[in-house]
């Protein structure tokens, strides 16, 4: 016979005759189509008789043993729908292998539907400190007697997740730091049932998500919904180039520029760019109209001229806006834009029922569109890190509109030492959450030499931090890169030379020596300060050259970070930097009073290390919960910068 002739062989599975070509390379067909390979794959697998009759005496066994009250309490929980179908499955179950007598008492529920319910539903009940928590559960054993879930056993706590998104109720859920919420509602959607929806922050987290989730839930971040829905329309300019700001201006019509005062002025093209950001913090907004108050404010501008100059740049805001929903306008096009006019348009997304990731860093906008949904929500996420206020987040998260609050505070990142210095931020925040370690690991509280990674207040703290590092022989990789400190190093050194800079945080200065001013007697520019000191003390060429030595984070022996860039991070060994400074005390001796922003940041801070923290400068939480004051620095081994309150520069 001719290589590649044909030959008619049986089907392994349904013995019928097919055509193969034997003399082909390759392994022989077995199979007539799929649909017999499928079969003769799931015969080959599935359970023998015999596990499968051990499996249902076990359950058997294990449901007389449960009393009549807690199986009402289960059936409580459920829909009718599900009763229905559970109904149906114990009449089959109980007719077949059950005497006569009991199946009157046992009818009634079947928790040998391992396909139709293969958990336990777990009721709630209130704490002392009013928070639902969980209810002994009532167990119901799966297959070979292991409650497991998509291959994972769950605790108690995300035991009572599970039942509640399977019984069909709005749950908010407080995540500590590293308690796993992802796998739980992984776990949790796996038994749900309909179209399900994952909205995830970015799209790292939606792409990871979108590996493990079962086939019937959607994971994607609400730009990816959004563009989807409208920005597909708008390809052509977001592909297109950016725009300087003087062209912007020229657009906009702004040929004048805008006077603080007799020494300070702002250029036409810094109010097209104001203009541009206030479109930008509008779109954050769930607000339906362009307002003053969208508009950023501007270091060195405050009181009436600050509201003199949000006045003058609304007009532009709302003139860029305009031509911002044009599909041939010209002015550059982010993502943003389509997201805004997305949610203005109150979308309804198809989806029974809706995971939201990370509710407690939603701006108002994305919370706004989910809220709106007509079907079962679920929000998790950590409300004691949101520390994103101040670009214009939320804590969604807290407010949101739910049938059950509950919470997962095992934590697997760490062990009980690095738990119990957490704790101490969660009870300055008066949160009810309080975190466990993991049992299995054994962190340690104590001074480093040599960390990992060193967590910082401030930009310029970190780069202090590094250049000290550099100095020492280190390679030390900057989280985010020194392109941010280098641009305002840049900026800073124009204004020592008497030239203005376009710089967004330093454009309304005319002078190296106007900031410097401003830094010490406004308020305002209390978040300049870090950096000013930096620049006063390396001088600005130093630190560009300092900037330009970083290493590669992936190379780097020693990694530097901002607490803020650090949320989501973590490391085996931690150094907290000693620009977290507390508070002066008050006029009777007790201990200033820690804005919830710096104690969320702290907590943020301490939660990255997984088997060694060195508290450093943040040592001071035991004089704060003690009431005492002990405003000496507390440093670990390398310089320190800071010196007042401040932003994250």
């Amino acid at each position: 016979m001719a290589a590649g002739s044909p030959e008619w062989v049986p089907c392994e599975n349904c013995g019928a005759d097919f055509q193969v070509r034997p003399n082909l390379p390759g392994r022989r067909k077995r199979y007539c189509s799929p649909a017999c390979r499928t079969q003769a794959f799931r015969a080959a697998h599935a359970p023998s008789d015999g596990q499968r009759r051990e499996d249902l005496v076990a359950a058997v066994a294990a449901l007389r043993a449960v009393d009549l009250a807690a199986i009402r309490t289960r059936l409580s929980l459920l829909d009718g729908d599900t009763l229905a179908e559970l109904g149906r499955h114990a009449a089959r179950l109980c007719a077949a292998v059950l005497p006569p007598e009991p199946v009157v008492a046992a009818a009634a529920v079947d928790p040998l539907a391992q396909d139709t319910l293969p958990f336990s539903v777990t009721p709630t009940a209130a704490t002392e400190n009013g928070q639902d928590a969980p209810a002994p559960p009532v167990s119901v054993p799966a297959r070979g007697m292991t409650a497991t879930v998509g291959g994972l056993k769950p605790t108690g706590e995300q035991q009572a997740i599970i039942d509640a998104c399977v019984a069909g109720q709005r749950a908010a859920i407080s995540a500590g730091a590293g308690t796993g919420k992802t796998a739980t509602l992984r776990m949790a959607a796996t038994l749900m049932r309909g179209r399900g929806l994952y909205v995830a922050f970015n799209r790292a987290i939606a792409a990871d998500a979108k590996k493990s989730f079962p086939k019937h839930v959607s994971c994607s971040t609400a730009h990816s919904l959004a563009f989807r829905a409208i920005g597909h329309q708008y390809k052509a300019r977001l592909d297109g180039p950016r725009l300087p700001a003087h062209q912007c201006a020229a657009l906009l019509g702004i040929d004048t520029e805008f006077v603080v005062s007799r020494e300070r002025n702002i250029e036409a093209p810094q109010l097209a760019r104001l203009a541009m950001e206030t479109v930008a913090a509008y779109c954050r907004t769930a607000d339906e109209q362009l307002d003053t108050r969208h508009v950023p404010q501007v270091n060195g501008v405050d009181g009436p001229a600050a509201a003199a100059l949000a006045e003058h740049v609304l007009p532009y805001a709302i003139a860029a806006w305009a031509d911002l929903r044009r599909l041939d306008g010209r002015l550059k096009f982010t993502h943003d834009h389509y997201l805004k006019m997305w949610a203005l348009g109150r979308p309804q997304l198809a989806a029974d029922f809706i995971l939201f990731d990370e509710a407690q860093d939603a701006d108002p906008l994305i919370a706004s569109v989910v809220q709106d949904q007509q079907c079962q929500l679920i929000a998790v996420g950590d409300e004691n890190q949101a520390i994103y206020g101040w670009r214009g987040a939320v804590d969604a998260l807290s407010n949101w509109p739910a049938d059950l609050r509950l919470r997962l505070s095992r934590s697997w990142r760490f062990g009980p030492a690095v738990a119990d210095e957490a704790n101490k931020w969660l009870t300055l925040l008066n949160a009810r959450l309080r975190l466990t370690g993991s049992p299995t690991l054994a962190s340690r509280v104590e001074p480093l030499e040599h960390p990992k990674a060193i967590l910082c207040r401030t930009n310029a703290e970190a780069m202090g931090q590094a250049m000290s590092a550099m100095d020492d022989g280190h390679r030390a990789g900057l989280v985010g890169g020194g392109a941010t400190i280098r641009r305002l190093a840049e900026a800073a050194e124009r204004l020592q030379h008497g030239r203005k800079t376009d710089h967004p945080e330093l454009f309304a200065f005319a002078t190296w020596a106007e900031v410097q001013e401003y830094t010490r007697n406004d308020h305002a520019g209390k978040d300049l300060a870090v950096f000013v000191r930096l620049i006063d003390d390396y001088g600005a060429p130093e630190i560009i050259h300092a900037a330009d030595r970083l290493s590669d984070e992936r190379y780097a022996d020693l990694v530097i970070s901002t607490a803020h860039k650090a949320k989501g991070r973590e490391w085996d060994t931690v150094q907290i930097g000693g620009d977290f400074r507390q508070p002066a005390a008050n006029d009777n001796g007790t201990p200033g009073r820690v804005p919830k922003a710096e104690a969320m940041l702290a907590y943020v801070a301490v939660t990255r290390a997984q088997q060694i923290l060195d508290r450093g400068g943040l040592a001071w939480i035991d004089d704060q919960l003690a009431g005492a004051t002990n405003n000496q620095p507390r440093t670990g081994r390398r310089r320190h910068l800071f010196d007042d309150d401040s932003q994250d520069y």
